[in-house]
């Protein structure tokens, strides 16, 4: 899967949102957004996808039609061009600090 560049700028400073993007006919979350999402949603799959970068991996959740109606009617969001920009329930962002486990336990794609 070719992850876009965009995707690494919303996740580096992400603290509050869940950023979806259509790729390869899918709808996907990356880094912070994966792990709020599976937060919300523990049985969606969390997996690691190489960047293209040699070794790096981020994490990713695949976000199926029945979450992401959900999302479109619970939460606030924000739709453009390039992505989808969801506010996590402060549930979800109160969990940041078990980012790393959480990547910990992910399988590699």
């Amino acid at each position: 899967m070719e992850i876009p560049a965009l995707v690494f700028d919303k996740e580096c400073k992400n603290l509050y949102y869940i950023y979806l993007f259509f790729i390869e006919e899918k709808w996907w979350c990356f880094g912070h957004s994966a792990h709020y999402l599976s937060i919300m949603y523990p049985e969606l799959e969390g997996l690691e996808v190489n960047t293209g970068d040699s070794d790096e991996f981020i994490p990713c959740v695949c976000v199926p039609g029945f979450c992401l109606l959900n999302l479109s009617d619970c939460y606030d969001m924000l739709v453009t061009d390039t992505c989808i920009q969801v506010s996590a329930p402060p549930v979800a962002y109160c969990y940041r600090k078990e980012y790393d486990a959480w990547c910990e336990q992910l399988t590699v794609n």
